[in-house]
């Protein structure tokens, strides 16, 4: 979630290459992200798009394991995209 809203800020001119961003949650637990560049992405390709490089630090734990399943008449078995 860090990277993303970060991504967001800066694509609203929110947030500028190499400004530390300090994103606390609902806990109390702080992670700090920074942009690092801007880069273009699918370069060469109809989906071209701006994009950044993040890097976080921070501290978490694991919290749960999970089992991701696929039915075999799965229509979507790699996902879908929205828009």
């Amino acid at each position: 979630g860090t990277c993303a809203v970060m991504a967001s800020l800066h694509a609203r001119g929110e947030l500028q290459i190499d400004e530390p961003f300090h994103h606390y949650g609902i806990l109390g637990t702080e992670f700090v992200g920074r942009l690092h560049e801007e880069v273009r992405v699918g370069v060469g390709t109809p989906k071209e798009v701006q994009g950044v490089v993040p890097s976080i630090s921070g501290e978490a734990w694991i919290t749960q394991y999970a089992s991701v399943v696929c039915h075999p008449t799965d229509p979507f078995p790699e996902g879908y995209t929205v828009g």
